[in-house]
């Protein structure tokens, strides 16, 4: 089975950015943007978690959600609008049994899998209604723990991923490839050659 990572993998920028973007042009959500850029700040100078990060941004929003929107309906426009950012290549690859592993909360990928004609998905397992994670954010370590849950890891012919956070899940994979951009143009190299000719890269940007 193949297994693919999503934002800047299969799909241009990253999807919960782009989902916060989306809701904060609707009115009411002023003060939910504003908890949205301390809560980033703090992540950016190490006072927080991805986890806890990701918690305290989501809370208000799904809040406000729940009291004033249709969320199934909101996400369907969320996604009429972004699935334009999907990348062409895996049009190319597709196959009905990849796996799609993101960080994003699942209730937020789960229209984007169905729509791709794919049922396979790890996620951020996150409560739609409180922001709560079970668990923590599905990311670097986490994204295996949530990998494992589901799936064996004994079966991935290929990995590929943008992030060298996933190399928790790319050292399992049979093969394992570094989606980059070059030049305006997507390409792919497998992962530990990427890494060997740079390993400048080879960090995580965030506290976990």
């Amino acid at each position: 089975m193949n297994v693919y990572d999503f934002d800047e993998t299969l799909f241009y920028g990253d999807s919960e950015d782009r989902f916060f973007q989306f809701i904060f042009r609707k009115k009411g959500y002023f003060f939910c943007k504003l908890n949205y850029k301390w809560n980033e700040f703090k992540l950016r100078r190490g006072w927080a978690t991805k986890t806890e990060t990701r918690e305290a941004e989501y809370a208000p929003v799904l809040k406000r959600i729940a009291e004033t929107e249709d969320f199934d309906k909101l996400l369907e426009a969320y996604w009429d609008e972004v699935e334009q950012y999907m990348m062409p290549w895996y049009d190319g690859v597709k196959k009905p049994d990849d796996i799609i592993a993101s960080g994003t909360p699942r209730f937020i990928m789960e229209p984007i899998v169905r729509r791709l004609g794919l049922k396979n998905l790890v996620a951020t397992e996150m409560d739609r209604v409180t922001g709560k994670c079970t668990g923590k954010f599905a990311v670097a370590e986490a994204k295996l723990v949530n990998f494992e849950l589901q799936y064996d890891c004994k079966d991935i012919d290929n990995f590929y991923s943008d992030a060298y956070s996933d190399h928790f899940i790319a050292d399992k994979a049979k093969k394992a490839w570094l989606i980059y951009e070059e030049n305006g143009e997507r390409k792919q190299m497998e992962w530990n050659e990427y890494f060997r000719l740079h390993p400048e890269k080879a960090v995580i940007p965030y506290k976990r």
